[in-house]
């Protein structure tokens, strides 16, 4: 059959990010004639579409929607009004088409009742089901997860899922650092009130195994990137196959550089092992920077280690970043001052052009757990933030357009 993978437009100039969803399906699907689209790349998403279609005339256009907003305050972009155009584009168009991603996961449903054009949703894991769904499209057997419009496949385990196809789409779209991703696990084991990884992955970790990781690596390389980034909620944990998978990077002749999310809780000697291993940024998001607003978010760990995994990271010459959110439960305009003396301490003690540090608020998502105690029952399919109050709120508007004048 033919297939055409689809990456949704944004409806705005962004760094391009390879789409590694579509890799994986891609991957899948090794029997069947495949084609990628990025339309996230294009000046004209719904002529590029248009043509795409008359010229490699699929029988399915599977769509991916990786965001429905870009989850930024003041100003919240949204994704969905470039997402739609493409909808409108397939409408007169007589195959098959599937949407899924892990924003059309977290909101399938009113997704799915906006757009009728989406014949089938998919939420979740796709590479595993995707020849079942083939499969039924051509006549066969109907998959029991299947519900009218609705897929919710069980989540597959890792060792069964094959690598994704890096030459899906030419690196030399792709020329930002880390804009490719690699992928060592799915779900989480801890428990962030705000996030939804749990909601989208599971609980708990599914590890790929590290031959794989290294098999991808490889991959990429001879693909022509010279930079990634590990894309898993927090590259440290388990500690025992953390460990595994850098020693098994520092063997592999030349890998390109990398980029990697941390807990504070990061073995601090393991930071000289992974430079050494091709790591050249590693980000902490601690979110919270008192111990009762770390209790209050879910947060695993202990925020008193913060300050030494950032410096030993330093230390060990990596460019690090830190993640703070303006507002939290326990956490007032002292707290948001004291992130702000932390953004100047790090910059100004440990490298002003090496230390990077993002305030940002909570975007509240359908299915985090802080989400369900102050909406309960609510969609939250608009933007909906916890956002500070009084001058704690003027304080990061005014931040916020600074750092907009500033990259302008």
């Amino acid at each position: 059959m033919r297939i055409l993978l689809v990456q949704s437009p944004v409806g705005r100039p962004e760094a391009p990010i390879y789409p590694i969803g579509l890799a994986y399906l891609a991957g899948s699907l090794k029997n069947h004639s495949i084609k990628g689209l990025d339309l996230s790349l294009s000046a004209d998403p719904a002529e590029d579409l248009r043509n795409a279609l008359e010229e490699f005339s699929p029988e399915v256009v599977a769509v991916s929607l990786r965001n429905i907003d870009d989850s930024a305050y003041p100003e919240t972009f949204w994704y969905l009004d470039s997402f739609g155009l493409i909808m409108d584009t397939l409408k007169d168009w007589k195959g098959f088409v599937i949407t899924g991603g892990a924003g059309f996961s977290i909101y399938a449903e009113k997704i799915l009742q906006i757009w009728d054009r989406i014949d089938l949703g998919l939420r979740g894991e796709g590479e595993n089901c995707m020849q079942s769904i083939i499969s039924w499209i051509s006549g066969g057997e109907k998959p029991y997860w299947i519900n009218g419009r609705f897929a919710q496949p069980p989540r597959p385990d890792l060792k069964d899922v094959p690598s994704p196809d890096y030459s899906l789409f030419p690196a030399c779209d792709y020329p930002g650092k880390g804009a490719v991703g690699v992928q060592t696990r799915r779900g989480c084991v801890f428990n962030c009130a705000y996030c939804t990884y749990k909601t989208i992955s599971g609980k708990g970790f599914r590890l790929r195994p590290v031959e794989d990781v290294v098999n991808d690596i490889i991959q990429i390389k001879k693909q022509g990137f010279d930079s990634f980034m590990f894309v898993d909620s927090v590259f440290d944990h388990p500690v025992k196959y953390f460990n595994e998978l850098v020693d098994a990077i520092a063997k592999i002749d030349d890998p390109p550089v990398w980029e990697a999310w941390l807990s504070e809780s990061v073995p601090l000697d393991s930071l000289s092992k992974m430079s050494r291993a091709g790591c050249k940024w590693v980000d902490f998001s601690p979110d919270v920077i008192s111990r009762k607003g770390w209790k209050l978010m879910g947060k695993g760990g202990d925020i008193r280690k913060l300050w030494p995994a950032v410096k030993a990271a330093r230390e060990a010459g990596m460019v690090v970043g830190v993640n703070f959110f303006s507002a939290t439960p326990g956490e007032n305009f002292v707290a948001l001052v004291r992130k702000f003396l932390f953004m100047m301490r790090a910059r100004l003690q440990l490298g002003w052009n090496s230390t990077f540090i993002n305030i940002g608020t909570i975007r509240l998502y359908k299915g985090s757990s802080l989400a369900g105690k102050l909406h309960p029952g609510e969609e939250l399919f608009e933007p909906i933030f916890y956002k500070p109050a009084g001058a704690a709120d003027l304080l990061i508007k005014a931040f916020q357009r600074l750092r907009k004048l500033r990259r302008s």
